[in-house]
């Protein structure tokens, strides 16, 4: 007898002794037992099949079943617009209520304000926001975002808007100093393209990776301590009188939305 014959010839045996046991009933425990195992899967595979026969069923036509289509579509175009819209207005309630803790923290007086168009230039970082001369705003003053990160100044105004330069802008400059310790260290400039590099730091000064700039208080309508911008990476020959560093600003200056400007009673009281 071949491979072939005794392979058919076990399952021919195997077969007539599943059939003996089933009408004598001994299996007959095991089989309940199996049914009610695949029973929900039967009653799931039922539960489809029904909805997608009422679905595709009756006498839709095939121009009704691409009209339905596209109804979905425009459905689900309609939540995505919702949830996007919904993300946004999460996001600026939460900028707004840094700003609104820091500023009672810190006792600043100040304008909030929306941007309403920004400049196509790669170059130049600026802005013009819906404030102006009526709001009390001057030319020089901080414009910041949340809980005191530093964006930019003030540069031209109007009787209803203002324009303001981002520290990313390449006419942009700011004084700065190391945070904590208040001492005038050198300049962060613009340097387009969303980018500002910290110049003129003497070679002696201790500068490193991740350390945070701050503004360093000499300008007269610039409060100190608002955050500039973390270290990446510092440049510079140990001969050179002075060393750089290229700077990561602290803020999305490309999608800036709300800002707030410190007026000119932005100092501390008492300082």
């Amino acid at each position: 007898m071949n491979r072939r014959s005794k392979t058919a010839f076990i399952i021919f045996g195997a077969l007539l002794a599943l059939s003996v046991l089933h009408f004598t009933g001994v299996i007959t425990p095991f089989e309940n037992l199996l049914k009610s195992a695949l029973s929900p899967l039967g009653l799931a595979a039922t539960s489809v099949g029904t909805r997608l026969s009422r679905t595709f069923s009756g006498n839709m036509t095939a121009e009704q079943c691409l009209e339905k289509n596209v109804d979905l579509e425009k459905s689900l175009a309609g939540v995505s617009v919702d949830y996007v819209r919904l993300k946004a207005l999460e996001d600026e309630n939460e900028v707004l209520r840094k700003t609104l803790g820091y500023l009672q923290k810190e006792g600043y007086d100040a304008v909030m304000a929306r941007i309403i168009s920004r400049s196509a230039i790669p170059e130049r970082s600026i802005v013009m926001i819906d404030k102006g001369a009526k709001d009390g705003l001057e030319i020089g003053m901080a414009v910041i975002y949340g809980d005191g990160i530093f964006v930019g100044k003030v540069s031209m105004i109007q009787e209803r808007t203002a324009t303001v330069t981002l520290i990313s802008d390449a006419q942009s400059r700011v004084a700065v100093a190391k945070a904590g310790e208040g001492k005038l260290m050198g300049l962060v400039e613009g340097q387009g393209n969303w980018t500002a590099e910290a110049t003129l730091i003497p070679q002696q000064e201790s500068l490193n990776e991740n350390e945070i700039l701050v503004t360093s208080g000499t300008e007269g309508k610039i409060p100190a301590n608002l955050i500039v911008g973390l270290i990446n990476k510092v440049e510079g020959l140990p001969t050179d009188p002075f060393k750089h560093a290229s700077i990561e600003p602290m803020a999305p200056l490309e999608y800036l939305e709300v800002v707030t400007v410190l007026r000119p009673q932005a100092l501390r009281p008492g300082e």
